[in-house]
């Protein structure tokens, strides 16, 4: 069972235009797996809007059986069983899960090398776990962003407590919830993060707003590379897959 994705769906692809090589880390979202990997997930309403149902992740045969989270059901198909077994892999064998991406990463930063292209590695991309507090080694504290210095890592993140500030190749984007029960957490991101951080937000038109909430909205579907951002930002991104049709509060119609 391979860990990461490289360059595996149209988005990241745009990427390589830029000179980049993207290798991104799909888990199941939620409580999907039977452990907990999006804790702002019910507060946010995405717990039925998630990516993990957009793309590949959607469009596959499915099994007969299905998985029921909160209500929503998810197909068992392939990619999905795939994305179960990692992150039970993460909880149950934490130990060769962290060996195993530690080997992945440098496999993908030798063909990305070869491919005259630049690696950057998104492990959250259907989670929201604290990376900077998971250590690689058991003897060490180590996260992967130390054991892997010379490259870029970057996220996005509903958990507005989060302090990487001090990891320069960490880099997030504050994702955004409509509702109003999440509104306090975007504020409190205001005030821990200030404007050194981005925000992120789903919007059901097909054609992205100009401004959001006093901000410039970019078009955060042309590519992926969050890092490359200016600041003072909202990244608006089109609703996909089940967010298009939702009435969980998640998606802005605006």
């Amino acid at each position: 069972m391979k860990l990461l994705n490289i360059d595996a769906n149209a988005k990241t692809v745009k990427g390589q235009k830029k000179g980049y090589m993207t290798a991104i880390l799909y888990l199941a979202p939620w409580k999907l797996s039977g452990y907990q990997v999006c804790p702002m997930a019910e507060i946010a309403g995405c717990v039925g809007d998630c990516l993990n149902t957009a793309g590949r992740g959607g469009m596959a045969r499915a099994d007969a059986d299905t998985v029921t989270i909160d209500g929503h059901t998810v197909k068992l198909n392939a990619i999905q069983k795939a994305r179960i077994a990692r992150t039970r892999m993460f909880f149950e064998n934490r130990s060769g899960f962290m060996h195993q991406l530690v080997k992945e990463i440098e496999a993908a930063h030798i063909k990305a090398r070869k491919k005259g292209l630049t690696l950057v590695v998104r492990l959250n991309g259907t989670s929201d776990i604290r990376w900077e507090d998971v250590p690689v080694y058991e003897t060490s504290s180590a996260n992967i962003f130390d054991v892997f210095s010379d490259l870029q890592f970057y996220d996005y993140t509903k958990i507005a407590n989060r302090r990487v500030k001090h990891i320069d190749n960490y880099h997030l984007t504050f994702s955004v919830s409509a509702r109003k029960e999440f509104y306090p957490f975007w504020l409190k991101a205001q005030e821990n993060y200030g404007r050194g951080m981005n925000y992120a937000v789903v919007f059901k038109n097909k054609q992205l707003p100009v401004g959001y909430e006093g901000y410039p909205v970019i078009n955060g579907d042309e590519s992926d590379l969050r890092f490359l951002d200016k600041k003072g930002v909202v990244v608006g991104l089109k609703a996909k897959g089940r967010a298009k049709k939702s009435d969980s509060g998640f998606a802005v119609a605006a």
